[in-house]
């Protein structure tokens, strides 16, 4: 692997503290000749590098069209991010502002045409394909995570529920939490970690979020405020994919090999149940 302390040298950053802690990329943190902050991301994993270029080009794209600043890389080094870092600090409890400067910073990229977003190479995943994904995830999650017959049963009948899914893909940032969002002076000052990004599932932007803080109706009237298009089934769309995080996370730990994850999700499973339930 690159040392990123070298690569940083040469290009006159002075080198900081590097974070080796995360499970896709080494971070290191640095300074110009000036004090301004850099950020240098190098990915571990593989599937990680093989988005950079991508991710990239649509970093470019979006940069201009959101209302948030969002990285813009160094185009002189391929394999690694380097960006100056963006002002601010992750929220530790969101505000009314910062919800809605999310939602109008939501309504903005999912307004990218999709023939755009295309053309930067990131994963492209209509309709039809996210549900056949998600069938997917739940039939895995039967196998390889103990998923109850109830919850197996609940969620075949949602999947032919055809009211709630959506009807378009979208330019989605596909992981909006408060760790990945900056605020400065009480409003969104950036949008960083673009790792997961896609065509794709409008709902991806919204989950993490909702499930963390819930808040969806909020959500869904400023998105639809700032002129983000909804569908008369999101509600309950974004209901059950926050609902299925523990599918989620548990898939990608066998995927990844991460146990922690795989052994978090069979708990939360095992204690999940559907909407009206009733425990025998």
């Amino acid at each position: 692997m690159t040392e990123l302390p070298g690569i940083a040298a040469e290009l006159g950053l002075r080198p900081g503290e590097l974070v080796d802690t995360g499970g896709d990329f080494l971070v290191l943190h640095a300074l110009d000749a000036g004090g301004a902050a850099w950020i240098l991301r190098q990915p571990r994993r593989g599937w990680v590098l093989r988005r950079m270029g991508p991710e990239r080009a649509l970093l470019d794209l979006v940069a201009d069209r959101v209302p948030v600043p969002v990285p813009r890389w160094r185009p002189e080094v391929r394999d690694i991010a380097v960006y100056r870092a963006l002002p601010g600090e992750c929220p530790d409890e969101p505000t009314d502002e910062y919800f809605e400067d999310v939602a109008r910073f939501l309504a903005a990229l999912h307004a990218i045409p999709l023939e755009d977003a295309v053309r930067t190479g990131v994963e492209v995943r209509l309709p039809g394909e996210i549900r056949a994904a998600i069938a997917r995830k739940i039939h895995r999650a039967r196998t390889e995570l103990g998923l109850s017959d109830e919850l197996w049963r609940y969620w075949q009948a949602w999947l032919d529920d055809d009211s709630t899914w959506p009807p378009r893909s979208v330019v989605a940032h596909a992981d909006i939490s408060p760790a990945n969002t900056l605020v400065h002076n009480g409003k969104l000052s950036g949008v960083i970690d673009w790792t997961d990004s896609l065509v794709g599932d409008p709902a991806a932007d919204f989950r993490r979020l909702v499930k963390q803080f819930g808040r969806l109706d909020s959500l869904i009237d400023a998105y639809e405020r700032h002129g983000g298009i909804a569908w008369p089934g999101m509600r309950r769309y974004v209901e059950e994919r926050v609902r299925m995080a523990p599918v989620d996370s548990g898939l990608y730990g066998i995927d990844s090999g991460q146990d922690r994850y795989v052994k978090s999700a069979v708990e939360r499973l095992a204690g999940l149940q559907p909407p009206g339930h009733q425990a025998r």
